[in-house]
Formats: C-alpha cells, structure tokens, sequence
C-alpha cells in the first residue's frame, strides 16, 4: 500500500494543472454562457474581435458562440411596418411635409413594409439603430418625388403614380443596406385648406360650365327638331295647296271627308 500511494501522488500532481484548468474552463464557461438560442423570427449577428462581422447570421436554434472574443446582436427577420402618421403613437412620426412643383405644401401619411433579408450587411452599415438610419431616407424620397408633380395632378389622378414612383426609389436605395421593401402606401395626402377651397370653388364653377353648356345643346336639338317639325308641317301644307291650285276635284274629296253629308245638303239648298 505505500509503494501505490507512492506511486499514485506523482500521478496526481501531474494531472492537477489540468484538472485545475478544466475546472476553470468549465465554471468559465457556465459563467459567460456561450450557448445562444435564437428564436423564430429572429436572427443573431455574430461579431468577433479576430475575425469581424460574420457573414453568415445565426438562425433559429441553439448555437454555441465563443465567449470573451465573440458579440451578438439580435435582429428581426419578420416584416415591419414603419408609419408616418399623425397624432399616432404606434407611428414613427408626423405626416412627411413636401412641397410639389407649383409650390403647394402637402402632408403625407405613409406606412412602408420591410424585412431585414440580410442582418450582417444592416449591422455593418446601418448598425442596431437601423430604423433611425432609413426613416431619413424614406423622408428624401417622398420629398424628391413629389416635387415632380402639381398638387392639381396629386389632388385628381397622379396620386398611385407617385406612390409607386417612391416604391421603387425606396426599394433600390435600401436595397444596397441589406434592407428589402416589400410595400409601401401613400395612405392619404393632405393639402392646404385654401388650395382644397379653390379646387372644390373651381369644380363646382366647371359642373355648373358643363350642366348649362349641356341645357344649351339641349335647347339647340330641341330647336332643330321643332324646325324640322314645322319645315314638315309647312311642306304638306304646300302639298295640299298645290294640290288644289292644279286639281279643284281634290277639294270635294276633302269637304267631303270632313262635312259628310252636311256638305251635299248645304250645296243642294
């Protein structure tokens, strides 16, 4: 029994360094957690110290990730709504204030759908504050866009045009950040009170235009029809007259077809 306890205390003193450190290594790791789930829906961004932003997001499940050099950032991979719209507080701000190309002030209430389709690319240009980051640009495309039109034209029937103008700037812009537009609605535009009134003054004055332009060819066919009634009229009555003129005869067929016998009494008396 002496010759194994001499025999096994080297043994241990040779493996306690590593004993020790597995020890270390495992309350280490029980204390930094290197085990990340991500969740549906959700993607994580993986940033090392060595080697920088990983290319390839987490997806949902359970990952392990190295502690003390390694970071994650969480993303939302649903489809988001951002919203400008007033006196809301689930929107993201005000109405967008632009100016047309006639100089007329309008206020537009937009709600643009997207999706984080490539979270590593958001996290390296735009960073976590991303909503922040395209809101502006959202703003300066709707802005540019609208200076092209007149507020008649956004008023009438030029709205859906500009809306899917900005659709398709939004998307190729956003696009470059990792960032896909999969709608975006111009919901209502507002416009001054004063422009409203004149357009609504100048309607009514061309509906009452056309309403009498309207009484007017009316008046007119109803003209020409009475015209050509009495033009009808005049030649029958030439008809007869010229009838007459050439056959006395014709008389007594139409005395007679009127007076009947009355007519050949009073002829005999």
């Amino acid at each position: 029994m002496l010759l194994a306890s001499r025999m096994t205390n080297p043994t241990l003193q040779k493996w306690l360094p590593q004993i020790g450190g597995a020890v270390v290594l495992f309350f280490l790791a029980l204390t930094l957690n290197p085990f990340r789930f991500v969740g549906n829906g959700e993607n994580l961004v993986v940033f090392s110290w060595f080697g920088g932003i990983q290319r390839q997001p987490l997806e949902p499940g359970a990952h392990l990730v190295l502690p003390v050099i390694s970071e994650t950032v969480s993303f939302d991979v649903k489809t988001q709504a951002l919203t400008w719209k007033d006196n809301a507080e689930d929107a993201y701000g005000p109405r967008i204030r632009a100016l047309t190309k006639d100089g007329q002030e309008i206020g537009a209430e937009v709600t643009m759908q997207f999706v984080v389709s490539d979270p590593p690319k958001v996290y390296e240009t735009l960073g976590t504050d991303y909503l922040d980051r395209i809101a502006p640009i959202v703003r300066s495309v709707i802005s540019s866009e609208a200076s092209g039109f007149s507020a008649q034209d956004l008023y009438s029937t030029k709205r859906p045009v500009l809306q899917g103008q900005t659709r398709e700037r939004v998307a190729a812009e956003l696009g470059q950040y990792g960032i896909t537009v999969t709608d975006l609605l111009l919901r209502d535009v507002g416009f001054d009170r004063d422009f409203v009134a004149a357009i609504e003054a100048k309607t009514i004055a061309e509906n009452q235009l056309a309403k009498k332009a309207y009484e007017i060819d009316q008046a007119a066919q109803e003209a020409k029809a009475n015209i050509a009634a009495a033009e009808a009229e005049a030649g029958r009555l030439a008809a007869k007259a010229d009838a007459l003129t050439k056959n006395p005869q014709y008389l007594r067929v139409v005395k007679s077809s009127v007076l009947g016998e009355t007519l050949e009494t009073l002829v005999s008396r």
